[in-house]
Formats: structure tokens, C-alpha cells, sequence
């Protein structure tokens, strides 16, 4: 018996032949040195009910946002909501629209509120206080994005190649304010501040400005700062640390997820999830409206990529700069999107709104369960295995075998035992299946039982699962409390044939 480890990423390529690794709802960890294995894979975080949404079939989340001063705002469906210190909803005003992305930013005294309509508005941080936003000049027209940045509120024009800054610690706006994405005419889809940087990223091309303390104006081009690259979908635009996240589009095509850091721009998709991305919009699909954020838990930075229209959630770990997929399943056993649409740090908790029925939940990692319009769904977790096409040979005495390749042999599987953690919920089960023709078809599968609580040592196993000379096998389980995974324990032999 050999250890069958869980290392490396989780993928499913284009060719099944080549890597059939799904994993959805699990994250790897990478263990330090002298642990029993390199990597342990974890449940993400389950989704419990906070506050149901006040106005229920209103609308959708569409914003989180965490203020200055410390407090929690939130918009689902056309209203705008403060989270109270009791994690309670208290109702501020509404807006013009009901569904789409909204953006938000302040100042220390002002929060400013779009939704991508020719309307804005306001909120005092000292009272609460809700209206509309009112531009004497006529200058503001809407926008899809703000940001902040040394005292400035900052805006895009949707559908042009400018974005506008109000004068300093005021929402008061200059007419004279307003500059225009230079370095080449592609409409600006968004703009983003990180790392006391201005990012204003075009539909083909992208750029970094600066606070230059100009007396005209106060931003001007950071000299070199240009990238080949703009976004297909500016609400999948997220920062956080030294990082810029985005769905990429530039005059060769479309789909990749790059990276900025810095200066440099890097692709952080794989040739998996390029394909991925690829068929959502070859078959009909949209990737315009991915939706991306960014949260940390435990010392592991995720950007979450949200595709509506592919009803599909993409995970990068920049931990382990891995990617996994999350889901919830139905009744049916269907996987759908993740149900959190947008995400913050309030309260001491990590706050998510559901895209659909704008209750507002709580990514919570001792719930193993996703809270869907007015109950709970088991949480799914699947992870594949690499390819098995090794075993062991016998040197003809007994007790003296050593490991080799199969090299296109058939091999001969007599034992899987699972490495994962038993004993820990209600008695639950595991169900181990197993491709003989290279992870085409799953036609063998077996039920294990994972032991009852408090059987914490107790190793799920099954025997005489065949011979074939490529071995793929796949897990998947739903259990009520924490289930760590570290692979498995496989005996095999190489027959000699």
C-alpha cells in the first residue's frame, strides 16, 4: 500500500486524458515542512443566514461596503440599507434602479453611491442621513464605478474614455476636473485605486495614473505604466493587498484572468479554465457580467469570479495560486453559481449578499451548508484524483517488491482507503468512483461510511476495484462538520501483460 497524494492543481483539462481533477468546494493548504503530507484540502466556507433581505422578492445583492468610520452599508434591490452594530438592516432610503452592480466610496464624511444610471447618491457617515446627489454644473452624469484616493472622489463616464475627480475632501465637482484615458481612445470600462494608484482599465488597453499635486488637475500618467490589456466585463475588477484582478480582453481575444502586481501584469488563469471560459461564450454564453471581489480568511486571499449567464463560480487562491470551483447543488444534484454576489469584513464577520434573494449571509467555516431561500443545502464537496498508472512489481521473493510505472500495462487495483477526517458530524457517507477508460465515464462507484462521531480514526476502504491500465477515481461527500482531505492509500500491482 502507497500513499495517493492530493498535490498539485485541480483541474479538469480540455482532454480528460490529460487531468480529470474536478474540485469543487475545496481549497488546498499547502502544510509546512515534516507534516505527514505537503497539501491538505479544506471545506470553503458555508453560507448561514444573517438577515433575511427586509423586502423579500425585491431584488438581489448589489453592493457591500465597509466605511471609513467602520460601518457596514449594503444595497439589494433598489434599497440602501446601514448594518447596524446588532447586525440588524435599518432601512435608509431607495434608488432609481433594482438590479445590476453598484459601487460605493467615501471621503470620511460622505459616502458616494452609483449604480450605473445618471443619478448618484449620498450618505452622511455621521447621521446616516440618505439623498440624492445633486451636480450644479451638470458635470456628473452617472457612473459604474467610484473610488477614492488622497482626499478625491474619483468616477468614470460609463460608455466614454473619461473619469472626473470632485475637489479635495468635498463631493463638490469642479467641471474642470475631469481627465481623459490618454495612451490610447478604447472606451474606459472601469477605474480602480490600489496601492495609491489610479488603474484605469480600458475594453483593450489599460493605464496607471498618479497623484501628481497638479494645480490644474491633481492626477497625471505614470510614465511606462501600460498595458496591453483591458477587461471584457468591468464589474470583474477587484482589488486587494498589492493585487488587481480582472477577465482580460485585448485586441487578440478575450478570457484570460490576469493579474496586475505593480507594474507587471501577469495571467493567473490556466489552460484549463481558459477552455472553461471559452465555451461559456462559444456556446451562447456571456462573460461580460462575471462578477468579481475579494475576501481573506485565514491567511488565504481569494478572488472569487462570479459567471451569471455560465452559472459558474471560478476561485483563485493567492495562497497556493491555485484555482478551485465553488457551487451549491439542488435537489436534483445540479451545481449552480456561488450564491454570494458581493462580500466584506463587517461587524468582526465576513458578510455576503445572495445575487438572488438579497438575504444578507454569512461566510462561516464551521457551517458545512449553503442557506438558499429559506433553508439549507448540503454543502458538496468533489475533488478528483490524478491519474493512477503505477502499482507495484514483484522481485520474486516474498515481501520484496518495489514500485514502477505501468507504462502501458494493465494495473491491478486491490485496495483504495481514503485519508480523511472521520468522526467529526453525524454519521455520513462517502461515494468513491472510478473511470477505467481514462476519466471518460464514471461507471463504478461504491458507498463508504465515514464512521460515527467520535470515530475519529476510523479510515473509509474498499477493496477489488479492478484492473485497467489507467485509473481515474473521484470522491464526493456532504458531511455536518469538518472533513479535511489528504488523498489516499491505493494498493496496486503492475501485471505483467
Amino acid at each position: 500500500m502507497s500513499r495517493f497524494p492530493l498535490t498539485g492543481g485541480a483541474y479538469q483539462s480540455r482532454t480528460v486524458i490529460a487531468n480529470a481533477q474536478r474540485c469543487v468546494n475545496l481549497y488546498p493548504e499547502i502544510n509546512p515542512a515534516h507534516s505527514p503530507v505537503p497539501v491538505t484540502y479544506y471545506q470553503v466556507p458555508g453560507k448561514r443566514l444573517l438577515v433575511p433581505n427586509p423586502f423579500p422578492g425585491n431584488g438581489g445583492a448589489r453592493c457591500l461596503y465597509l466605511a471609513s468610520n467602520g460601518t457596514g452599508y449594503y444595497v439589494a434591490g433598489n434599497r440602501v440599507y446601514v448594518i447596524t452594530l446588532g447586525n440588524t438592516l435599518d432601512l435608509l432610503g431607495t434608488i432609481n434602479t433594482s438590479t445590476g452592480i453598484c459601487s460605493m466610496a467615501d471621503n470620511g464624511t460622505y459616502v458616494w453611491l452609483v449604480d450605473g444610471s445618471d443619478k448618484g447618491w449620498t450618505i452622511k457617515l455621521s447621521d446616516n442621513s440618505f439623498a440624492l446627489f445633486v451636480d450644479p454644473t451638470g458635470t456628473f452624469t452617472g457612473a459604474t464605478k467610484v473610488d477614492y484616493l488622497d482626499t478625491y472622489l474619483l468616477w468614470n463616464f460609463p460608455g466614454t474614455d473619461k473619469w472626473g475627480s470632485t475637489l479635495s475632501n468635498t463631493l463638490t465637482i469642479d467641471p474642470t476636473y475631469i481627465a481623459t484615458k490618454t495612451t490610447y481612445p478604447d472606451p474606459l470600462q472601469t477605474i480602480i485605486v490600489n496601492k495609491h494608484e489610479i488603474h484605469l482599465l480600458g475594453t483593450l488597453k489599460s493605464e496607471i495614473w498618479f497623484d501628481a499635486g497638479g494645480a490644474l488637475f491633481p492626477f497625471a500618467e505614470l510614465p511606462g505604466a501600460y498595458f496591453e490589456h483591458g477587461t471584457v466585463a468591468k464589474y470583474s475588477c477587484a482589488s486587494s493587498d498589492i493585487h488587481v484582478y480582472f477577465l482580460s480582453q485585448d485586441y487578440q481575444g478575450q478570457g484570460m484572468v490576469l493579474r496586475i502586481r505593480g507594474y507587471e501584469m501577469t495571467k493567473i488563469s490556466n489552460h484549463a479554465l481558459d477552455y472553461q471560459i471559452r465555451k461559456m461564450y462559444q456556446n451562447g454564453g456571456n462573460i461580460s457580467d462575471a462578477v468579481g471581489y475579494c475576501y481573506q480568511q485565514d491567511g488565504h486571499l481569494f478572488y472569487v469570479l462570479n459567471f451569471p449567464s455560465a452559472d459558474q463560480t471560478w476561485v483563485w487562491d493567492e495562497a497556493t495560486q491555485e484555482w478551485h470551483q465553488r457551487a451549491w447543488v439542488d435537489n436534483n444534484g445540479a451545481l449552480h453559481r456561488d450564491r454570494v454576489q458581493c462580500c466584506a469584513p463587517i461587524n468582526g464577520l465576513m458578510l455576503g449578499g445572495d445575487w438572488e434573494t438579497g438575504d444578507l449571509l454569512v461566510l462561516d467555516q464551521t457551517v458545512y451548508s449553503d442557506y438558499v431561500a429559506g433553508r439549507y443545502y448540503p454543502q458538496q464537496c468533489i475533488r478528483g484524483f490524478p491519474h493512477l498508472m503505477q502499482g507495484m512489481i514483484s522481485l520474486g521473493l516474498p515481501g520484496y517488491d518495489k514500485a514502477r510505472a505501468g507504462d502501458g500495462k494493465v494495473i491491478q487495483v486491490e485496495s483504495f482507503q481514503l485519508d480523511l477526517q472521520c468522526g467529526t458530524g453525524v454519521p455520513a457517507e462517502v461515494i468513491v468512483r472510478w473511470s477505467n477508460d481514462r476519466g471518460l465515464t464514471f461507471v463504478n462507484s461504491r458507498l463508504l461510511a465515514l464512521g460515527n462521531p467520535g470515530q475519529y480514526a476510523f479510515r473509509p476502504l474498499t477493496r477489488n476495484l479492478g484492473q485497467t491500465w489507467d485509473f481515474v477515481f473521484e470522491i464526493q461527500y456532504s458531511i455536518d462538520g469538518e472533513a479535511a482531505c489528504q488523498g489516499a492509500w491505493v494498493t496496486s500491482k503492475v501485471l505483467e501483460q
